[in-house]
């Protein structure tokens, strides 16, 4: 029975959160966080202290001010608009130039670099705008002064487009990508020219009985060993931040991205064969390397498993290589200055723990004890990790299943578990508020996307067959056509990700939907969007087959669960201002085809504001498209 469930946003519902034990499953709720009043700790009395002294300017002379009086000197008006802390510098300016102009060649027509304050500003807007979503780059240790021409072109890419500013945005990623091919290119040259100068030991033949080579035939330079190249921090962030933007911008530039994630893949694998060292003596400057390198790894992990989902593409990187320590509390890691950061360091009681063995102890359905438990970031990473787990086992199964066909109940079950079990950890980490906008950031919110994405894919094989790299919205809708329908009602996992996805809905329900289409962009990522065209396509489906069913059968032919997760989808959409059109409350079957069509809408809705990326909006269309189609059934 589903009872009394809440949404879980933060100010909405927070009344007590009831379980459903033959949906939801023991453990499993959906939290409830109250609006939240900051008072700030002593770590953020620091960061803002930190923050003051950043964004000082240079002080005005106090004798040229004269108290405000009407006619005074320009010179004693001060300037209320803030220094910007990511200002470019001329030196770092230059040098960027430098590098830009050996790359000029990949652009169609000239191209003058944006001025040092525009490129400021795109860098400051990926702060507020990418940063938060996957946070890799330690910001209070990072320097534009000192900082790769390649990073600061990556970060000042992707911040144009978060500017909207896509013009530029679109020429400096050609750029960036050029750059980062050829310093990768260089490296493959400096492992591979020795070969050129020697010959291999193995390809000698013994030219005597006694066995001994020719060394005729041989190089008399001696082959050297390869020396490992060293982990380049900065390159590897910058191939992270480009694959993750190009991926949701526009077409062609989600084809480079799908071809260049081979290139993350072997960066990646680099480094996670060189894993961070875990000293409790190091200084806050070298922990701070190693905790990026770790999250920075972490990442690419992220980004190549999430273009796997989204595009149905073959897996980069698997699970299994996945060596490293979860990262710290996002506290730890924005701890301005080394006293700050020592003192929450010191302050650590929580048991440092490997990814591989947090995953497998969820897989058992156990959840991590208090002592143990990830942070948010880690928490991040690993509920990703069971969606790939899940995406894993529907690959495995396809070739033995039929299209309408469920995983085997073990496996269903083994997944429900694990899902259970990271949620009652996430449900306890420190920053786990369902706000998007909350002051301890987006990723725990971003975690709801990601976990509703894997009831989908537990319940229903259906978003492996959306070809959302066609950017096609007419084919891209072929996904929700009722031939492509595979599901079977009446299993209590199929139940608890319709619920999942009502949840989803009611979220922008209840924040407003054109509040969300207009304002979400600092604050939804791209993985909200994907899980919500993921529970969209989810609940055309299902209410298509219940429709089915209350037409041969009437409402008595709906069981429990069913009725009772109609009935929230019901009162959900009267909630909004597509009540009028869902007709009588006694018309059955026809109000049920009509609350497919407003909930459509109504998703439809939330990415008709203007869009960062393009895969956002061709998702919108798309779901314009299908709720036309379904208005023509009526």
């Amino acid at each position: 029975m589903i009872d009394n469930v809440s949404d879980g946003y933060s100010g909405m519902d927070r009344g007590p959160v009831v379980s459903a034990p033959s949906v939801l499953g023991s453990g499993h709720r959906e939290p409830s966080a109250p609006i939240q009043v900051a008072i700030p700790t002593e770590e953020a009395q620091d960061s803002m202290i930190e923050s003051r002294a950043i964004s000082r300017g240079s002080p005005v002379d106090q004798t040229s001010r004269d108290g405000g009086e009407v006619g005074g000197s320009l010179d004693a008006i001060d300037d209320v608009i803030g220094s910007n802390p990511w200002a470019v510098s001329t030196a770092a300016y230059e040098r960027l130039t430098v590098e830009v102009e050996k790359h000029e060649q990949v652009l169609p027509e000239p191209f003058t670099l944006p001025c040092r304050q525009t490129l400021s500003r795109y860098v400051a807007s990926y702060i507020r705008g990418f940063h938060p979503h996957l946070p890799f780059i330690h910001i209070p240790t990072s320097c534009v002064e000192t900082m790769a021409p390649v990073l600061l072109l990556s970060l000042a890419a992707t911040g144009s487009f978060y500017g909207f500013e896509h013009t530029h945005g679109y020429a400096m990623i050609l750029l960036a990508k050029s750059i980062i091919t050829e310093k990768l290119e260089q490296r493959r040259r400096e492992s591979t020219s020795r070969l050129v100068r020697s010959f291999p030991r193995y390809a000698e033949l013994p030219n005597n009985s006694s066995g001994e080579h020719d060394t005729s035939t041989r190089s008399r330079v001696t082959p050297q060993p390869v020396p490992t190249p060293a982990f380049d921090l900065e390159l590897v962030q910058a191939l992270v931040i480009l694959q993750m933007t190009m991926s949701w911008l526009d077409g062609p530039f989600a084809e480079d991205a799908l071809a260049m994630s081979s290139q993350l893949a072997a960066v990646t694998r680099e480094g996670l064969g060189h894993p961070p060292v875990e000293d409790g003596h190091e200084s806050w400057k070298d922990w701070s390397f190693e905790e990026a390198k770790r999250r920075t790894l972490l990442s690419a992990y992220f980004v190549l498993n999430i273009q796997t989902i989204c595009f149905n593409v073959p897996p980069q990187i698997t699970t299994s290589e996945v060596n490293l320590t979860l990262p710290c509390s996002e506290a730890e890691f924005k701890a301005p200055n080394p006293t700050a950061w020592h003192r929450l360091h010191s302050k650590q009681n929580v048991q440092d723990m490997d990814f591989q063995t947090c995953l497998k102890q969820l897989l058992s359905g156990k959840s991590l004890a208090k002592e143990v438990s990830a942070a948010e970031f880690g928490n991040y990473m690993l509920v990703q990790a069971l969606l790939v787990q899940i995406y894993y086992e529907r690959q495995a199964a396809s070739v033995l299943l039929s299209s309408s066909s469920s995983l085997a109940p073990s496996t269903i079950k083994l997944y429900d578990g694990a899902l259970a079990a990271w949620s009652t950890c996430w449900d306890s980490a420190i920053e786990s508020a369902l706000d998007p906008s909350s002051v301890h950031g987006p990723l725990a919110f971003n975690s709801t996307a990601i976990l509703r994405l894997a009831h989908v894919h537990l319940g229903a094989d259906l978003f492996s067959q959306c070809a959302l790299n066609s950017r096609d919205p007419r084919v891209v809708a072929q996904a929700f056509e009722p031939h492509r329908n595979p599901i079977l009602l009446g299993s209590a996992h199929l139940d608890k990700a319709v619920l999942h996805a009502i949840y989803a809905l009611r979220i922008p329900v209840r924040v407003g939907i054109a509040f969300v289409a207009r304002g979400r962009t600092g604050h939804w990522s791209v993985q909200h969007a994907i899980s919500n065209f993921a529970c969209a396509l989810l609940l055309t489906h299902w209410l298509e087959n219940i429709f089915k069913l209350v037409s041969e059968s009437g409402l008595d032919g709906l069981r429990h669960e069913e009725r009772r997760l109609l009935s929230m989808i019901e009162r959900l959409i009267e909630e909004t201002h597509l009540h009028d059109g869902l007709g009588p409350k006694d018309c059955y079957p026809n109000r049920i085809r009509r609350l497919a069509i407003a909930a459509v809408k109504l998703w439809a809705e939330t990415c008709q504001g203007i869009q960062v990326y393009e895969l956002v909006h061709i998702m919108g269309e798309t779901l314009s498209l299908v709720a036309e189609s379904l208005e023509s059934r009526l």
